[in-house]
């Protein structure tokens, strides 16, 4: 069963760097039945008036998004599954398409590898000396 997801008040941000799907048993990329596209996860940021949520959504063909960038889900569905003694629901979208630029300051960006201040060279404490009073 496919459930439909309303977006249009929901804004969607790419948290994680697209990945492909592999197929556990071949290490083949996963491809969509329909299109012979492969398919790719996004894990992105759903964030509506009544709070956030992080949803991992696998789509047909390479997104071409990064990490920080605004997105527009398509064709949103959830699609819950039970398998053995586990059970969860999967998202699939249509398309993924990036809306804007990266959000500046979401992302710290590494910067030159710190160095370690020097140590320095410390005298070493007087002795204790006990004196009479």
């Amino acid at each position: 069963m496919k459930l439909r997801i309303d977006t249009a008040r929901v804004s969607f941000v790419c948290t994680r760097a697209p990945e492909q799907r592999i197929a556990f048993d071949t290490g083949q990329a996963k491809t969509d039945r329909e299109t012979g596209l492969p398919l790719w996860q996004v894990q992105l940021m759903a964030l509506d008036t009544s709070g956030g949520d992080v949803i991992a959504v696998t789509v047909a063909g390479d997104p071409n998004v990064t990490v920080g960038q605004p997105v527009q889900v398509d064709g949103l569905v959830a699609l819950p599954w039970n398998q053995e003694s586990r059970s969860g629901i999967a998202f699939r979208a249509d398309a993924i398409r990036a809306t804007g630029a990266p959000l500046a300051g979401v992302i710290a960006h590494p910067g030159p590898p710190r160095t370690p201040a020097p140590t320095e060279a410390r005298a070493s404490p007087p002795p204790n000396r006990l004196v009479d009073g």
